[in-house]
């Protein structure tokens, strides 16, 4: 799995070698190159190369703000498809998983994976109105 970076650990006013951004940000130095294949602006006009600290943190915001997506309250994240999607014929099953918390278990609308998504009471007491929801015991 991916591991998240964080801009915030990036100083805007400084310079990077490879070898330091990877000290910074906590990945190796081989991430931050490879980064340069994808996008990272490098003054590689002298040795050793070296990253503006601006350069990095705009690409590690970009690349973090495509990744991550709010969902609707009757979408689901498909693993199969990668995309948000609506819930097969708008049913869900509700697996209690304590007093607060639940599991909502849909069917992808399109390839007909099974999705799931937690959610508090509040939020459910919402989705009663817009789905079809059966409640069943701890699996």
């Amino acid at each position: 799995m991916a591991k998240r970076v964080s801009a915030r650990r990036v100083k805007v006013h400084r310079q990077y070698t490879y070898e330091s951004a990877a000290d910074a940000l906590g990945v190796t130095a081989h991430t931050v190159r490879a980064w340069r294949e994808v996008g990272l602006a490098v003054l590689d006009s002298q040795k050793p190369h070296l990253i503006l600290g601006r350069e990095l943190k705009r690409f590690i915001e970009s690349r973090m703000s495509t990744k991550s997506r709010k969902l609707a309250l009757d979408e689901f994240y498909c693993m199969s498809c990668r995309a948000p999607r609506a819930p097969y014929g708008a049913m869900a099953d509700y697996v209690p998983f304590n007093t607060t918390r639940g599991r909502l278990v849909v069917l992808c609308g399109v390839c007909e994976t099974p999705c799931n998504k937690f959610v508090s009471f509040k939020m459910f007491s919402e989705l009663i109105e817009i789905l079809t929801i059966a409640t069943r015991d701890r699996c």
